[in-house]
């Protein structure tokens, strides 16, 4: 194994920090290039024996294409795929994030899953894979010679074959506004979630300035639900073991109660994604704990907030965090998974994988690709993402992890109980857990 210290982040099944992440584990990498595969696969692009002459059409389904900022980067590497070859053509497919999963999980209950190569989330792929709808893909790693694979790949690997290949992984931090915090003579960075409150209370000033936001409304419960699973992280907490919710244990009530405190104190309150994007990109919210593409979208959209971004170390002991790596797969339905694995193939070669993670704004690699040192220099808004404890959504909110939507309507409904007063942590989350309860016993076996 190659230690490329100083050259990567690296995400770590149990640790991601600026150390550690320097340091890929290659055992699962190893088990995977240990697997058949056909002969074809020692090229890293070759192409497929259906082609006769006229390029293949393949339908790549993702959410990617409407994301500013990830949307030309994507387009760039295709374009430098379309420029190094003329037998394979990608199209581009899919939808806006909010409603991708549900529209991929509508077509796979309905039996006819659009689609050549289909993006996925960290819940999604669990859906399509336990519909036995992935394509094995291990002889990407083998042709590419890459043996250090990110373990956090394991939970979507099937007898040695990685069912999917990760394309970006996204990491929860703690953004802050330099600005702001120069304005307000901020030099000191909150070491516990105590100062955290007690900034972003300082930093307040309702109606024209926020502290801190994030998502509340029960009318965008995706992005509800989606981040405050990380509120669990400053306690240890997870929202589910196995087939058991948590919801009433201690971690999760004080996750709950620090939410509020922040929503009573801090938040932009009523405000939609919208709003609070809007109020972010003025330069009213000091503060946002969310994923780390954001500072790409931010990079394509205000070149003035984007010079003042930057992100602290999470104010928490252990500095854990949620991350989700997102596998690109192949539709095992298709009738051009030949062609399709060649793309993967191709785009998992170190350049243009570098490309890619580059062009991206992304942090953490797949594989130690190497080569990143001056691109990691030159994120100003990095340093609070390089010691962080990662946890994958499946340890985060367990077997619940198949019924994602279900489950996090049930938690962000009495959530919202607590933010308007009408019940405390404790009765709302007691409340929650019995539907949670009933809920596990209709969870797919």
């Amino acid at each position: 194994m190659t230690d490329h210290k100083d050259e990567s982040f690296e995400l770590d099944k149990h640790a991601v920090s600026r150390r550690s992440l320097l340091k890929t584990g290659a055992v699962a990498g190893a088990a995977v290039v240990a697997a058949g595969v056909s002969p074809k696969a020692s090229k890293v692009f070759a192409a497929p024996t259906v082609l006769q002459g006229s390029p293949v059409e393949l339908d790549y389904v993702t959410w990617f294409w409407t994301e500013d900022g990830r949307n030309k980067a994507w387009r760039d590497v295709i374009a430098k795929f379309h420029s190094e070859q003329s037998d394979i053509h990608i199209n581009e497919a899919g939808w806006n994030f909010p409603e991708f999963s549900n529209n991929i999980v509508t077509q796979l209950q309905a039996g006819k899953l659009d689609g050549d190569i289909i993006q996925t989330t960290p819940d999604l792929v669990l859906r399509l894979l336990k519909a036995g709808a992935l394509t094995p893909l291990g002889s990407v790693l083998t042709a590419n010679n890459i043996t250090t694979l990110n373990p956090a790949h394991d939970y979507i690997t099937v007898d040695g074959q990685p069912m999917g290949l990760d394309v970006v992984t996204v990491p929860f931090g703690l953004f802050y506004n330099q600005a702001i915090f120069d304005a307000n003579n901020i030099t000191t960075l909150p070491a516990n979630v105590d100062d955290w409150l007690a900034l972003s209370t300082q930093l307040t000033n309702r109606p024209n300035m926020f502290g801190m936001t994030g998502a509340h409304l029960v009318a965008e419960p995706a992005s509800f639900w989606f981040q405050l699973q990380e509120w669990a992280c400053p306690y240890g907490g997870t929202w589910a073991t196995g087939k058991t919710p948590n919801l009433t244990t201690e971690p999760i009530i004080n996750a709950v109660t620090l939410f509020k405190k922040f929503y009573d104190a801090s938040f932009p309150q009523g405000a939609n994604d919208a709003t609070q994007n809007s109020l972010w990109a003025g330069g009213q919210i000091a503060q946002q704990l969310i994923v780390s593409p954001v500072a790409n979208v931010i990079k394509a959209n205000n070149a003035t907030l984007y010079e003042s971004l930057r992100s602290m170390p999470l104010p928490w002991a252990d500095h854990s965090t949620v991350y989700r790596i997102h596998p690109i797969t192949v539709n095992s339905t298709s009738d051009k998974q030949e062609a399709s694995i060649a793309f993967i193939t191709w785009l998992y070669k170190p350049e243009n994988y570098r490309m890619l993670v580059t062009e991206c704004l992304d942090l953490l690699t797949a594989y130690d690709v190497g080569g990143m040192e001056d691109y990691y220099a030159s994120i100003k808004w990095a340093d609070g993402f390089k010691e962080v404890k990662g946890i994958t959504p499946p340890e985060m909110v367990g077997d619940f992890v198949y019924n994602n939507d279900e489950f996090g309507q049930i938690v962000i409904n009495h959530v919202t109980d607590v933010l308007v007063g009408s019940a405390s942590p404790e009765d709302a989350m007691a409340a929650a857990q019995k539907e949670a309860e009933e809920l596990s016993t209709r969870l797919e076996e």
